[in-house]
C-alpha cells in the first residue's frame, strides 16, 4: 500500500471511531482554592506554586466529583484534588485538596506524600496509591466518600513487598477487583519484577513475580463475566501483556505473562471498558488515544485526536458510572492560537462501568 493510500486508510479508521468530546472546563491557569489563615509552611508554598506546574496524572470519578492525582513537584501543595463534575460558575473551578489540607504535610508520614493511581468502587470507596517519600514508606489510602470522606483504612506496604527505599520503588496504577467476598487492588512497581496484591478484607498485601519482566507502569482489568486478565503495559516498550488473575492471587507465587500485540508508541495509561470490551490507552507525548476490542484480536483503532499538544503526559481519564468518559487534556505550550492549556472534556462512549456491579451515587459537593 502506497504512502498516500496507508495515509487515506489511517484517517478513515480515525473518523469512524472518533467520539465528540465537549469541553466541561478549561483553564489558562490552574490554581488551589487555599486555607485562610494559613500556617507559614502554606504560605511559603503558596509564594513558590507555579500555575504552570500543575499537571494531572490520574483520575477517578464518583457521583458529581473527579479526583486527580497530580506530579509531585516542589510548590505543588498536594497531589490529591478534587473537582465537581458542574458548576454554577462560569469561571472554572480551583483545585480543592482532597480530604483536607491537613492529610498533606510533607515528610509527615500520616499524611499523603505522593497520590498516584486512583480508583472508586460503587461502595463509595476512593482507593489510592501513596508512593510515599524519601522518609515515609510506600502505602494505600482507603477514603470513605459517603461519610464524609472519612479515611477508612491506611495499609503501609512491608518492605518485603514494596522497598522502603524510595530510590527502589515507583508505585504507579491501580485497579480493583471483586471477588464473592473481598476486594482486591493491583497495583504495579515501576521498579521490581512484581505485582502487588492487596486484599481489603484480610488488610494484607503481597507480591506476584512475573520473571524476567519488569518496569511495568500501567494496567486494567477484563470483565467479570470472564476469566479474568490482567492488561499490562511497560514504559520502555510498545508491547501489550496479559496475565491471568488468578495467578496473582496466590501469595508470594509467579505469574506467566502473555504477549497481546503492539501499540504503536509506549502506553503510559489504560482504562477497560468492561460492559464493552473496550481498551482505552493513552503514550508518551503522544496527541491521540488508541482503542482496542478486547474481544477480537488485537488491532489498534485511533480514537482521539488532541490536535498539536506539546506534553509528556497529555492525558488522564476516568468513567463514571453513566458510560460517560471523563478526560482531562494538556498543553504546556499556549502556541500562536492561544488555546489554553489544560481542558476538562466530556464524552457518551455508551456504555457504564459496571466490573463491580450497581453503583450507589454520592450526593454533591458544595
Amino acid at each position: 500500500m502506497s504512502s498516500f493510500f496507508a495515509a487515506i486508510f489511517l484517517l478513515g479508521l480515525s473518523l469512524a471511531n472518533a467520539v465528540n468530546f465537549t469541553t466541561v472546563y478549561e483553564w489558562d491557569k490552574l490554581d488551589f482554592v487555599w486555607p485562610s489563615g494559613a500556617d507559614s509552611s502554606i504560605e511559603e508554598i503558596k509564594r513558590n506554586f507555579n500555575p504552570n506546574d500543575v499537571e494531572f496524572q490520574y483520575m477517578a470519578v464518583f457521583g458529581e466529583r473527579l479526583f486527580l492525582s497530580l506530579e509531585l513537584k516542589d510548590g505543588i501543595p498536594a497531589t490529591l484534588v478534587w473537582l465537581p463534575t458542574s458548576g454554577k460558575s462560569t469561571s472554572p473551578p480551583k483545585l480543592a485538596p482532597f480530604p483536607s489540607w491537613n492529610l498533606h504535610k510533607q515528610d509527615n508520614c500520616d499524611s499523603i506524600q505522593n497520590a498516584k493511581g486512583l480508583e472508586t468502587d460503587p461502595d463509595g470507596r476512593l482507593w489510592v496509591v501513596d508512593d510515599g517519600s524519601s522518609e515515609c514508606p510506600g502505602k494505600i489510602w482507603i477514603f470513605n466518600l459517603l461519610k464524609n470522606d472519612t479515611t477508612e483504612r491506611v495499609h503501609q506496604f512491608p518492605d518485603a513487598v514494596v522497598s522502603h527505599s524510595y530510590t527502589g520503588r515507583e508505585l504507579t496504577d491501580i485497579v480493583l477487583d471483586k471477588t464473592t467476598d473481598d476486594h482486591l487492588a493491583y497495583i504495579t512497581d515501576y521498579y521490581s519484577e512484581h505485582i502487588i496484591v492487596y486484599s481489603r478484607k484480610m488488610d494484607k498485601s503481597w507480591s506476584v513475580i512475573t520473571p524476567g519482566m519488569m518496569r511495568w507502569y500501567s494496567l486494567a482489568l477484563s470483565p467479570v463475566r470472564e476469566a479474568r486478565q490482567l492488561y499490562l503495559g511497560r514504559i520502555d516498550s510498545t508491547e501489550l501483556y496479559s496475565v491471568s488473575v488468578s495467578e496473582l492471587r496466590n501469595e508470594g507465587g509467579r505469574a506467566a505473562v502473555k504477549l497481546i500485540g503492539e501499540w504503536t508508541e509506549n502506553p503510559y495509561r489504560m482504562l477497560l471498558d468492561s460492559s464493552a470490551n473496550v481498551l482505552y490507552a493513552a503514550f508518551w507525548y503522544q496527541s491521540y488515544l488508541s482503542k482496542w476490542n478486547t474481544s477480537e484480536p488485537f488491532v489498534e483503532q485511533r480514537f482521539h485526536e488532541g490536535g498539536e499538544l506539546d506534553a509528556e503526559w497529555p492525558f488522564t481519564f476516568a468513567l463514571d458510572t453513566n458510560g460517560i468518559l471523563w478526560m482531562t487534556q494538556r498543553n504546556n505550550e499556549t502556541g500562536v492560537d492561544n488555546k489554553p492549556r489544560n481542558k476538562l472534556l466530556k464524552a457518551a462512549v455508551g456504555a457504564r462501568k459496571n466490573q463491580f456491579g450497581t453503583p450507589t451515587d454520592l450526593p454533591s459537593r458544595g
